[in-house]
């Protein structure tokens, strides 16, 4: 009861005032991205991050599938050190990737998420990293031995991709 009408829209300019960093770093990105695309330059690392003959049974396809879109997103997220830009950068990509190798798209976007946060909590110059060696007094490389859950979150998101499950085929 304490918060007003004007005080709430006071709020609320603040909030999107506070954003705007962000809106105008994806907007760059995603102007990058896209000139990268018009000279050829995604199609190359889609053709780096994918085998050039057949990787064999169904099972061996999606490994190598997903095991790429989840590359592709920690590389753009080493480069970005924002998880949100890599996501949105990489979206397109990955959607071609899962209709070239055949994956539910529902599983790669859950790749795209889990990978993008794994490795922007491990990076030292992300922003995560960053406020907690601020507050700490530390030096933020000083803070990663210590970071158990990106370490399980990544163990276990590989482990994920690696086990053999089901495939997924267009149309079931």
């Amino acid at each position: 009861g304490s918060l007003g009408w004007t005080s709430w829209l006071m709020s609320v300019g603040e909030g999107i005032g506070g954003m705007g960093g962000l809106i105008i770093v994806t907007l760059l990105a995603g102007g990058m991205m896209e000139l990268i695309r018009a000279g050829g330059g995604l199609d190359c690392m889609v053709e780096a991050l994918t085998p050039r003959r057949d990787a064999g049974e169904r099972g061996g396809r999606r490994r190598i599938g997903e095991l790429s879109v989840a590359a592709l997103v920690s590389l753009a997220n080493l480069c970005t050190a924002n998880n949100t830009i890599a996501i949105i950068t990489t979206g397109g990509i990955a959607r071609d990737m899962a209709d070239r190798f055949c994956l539910d798209r529902r599983r790669v976007a859950s790749i795209l998420d889990t990978f993008s946060c794994f490795i922007q909590g491990l990076i030292p110059y992300g922003a995560q990293l960053l406020m907690a060696s601020g507050l700490a007094g530390v030096d933020s490389a000083s803070i990663i031995p210590y970071l158990y859950y990106p370490f399980a979150l990544g163990i276990v998101a590989i482990t994920a991709i690696l086990l053999p499950g089901r495939s997924y085929a267009p149309g079931q």
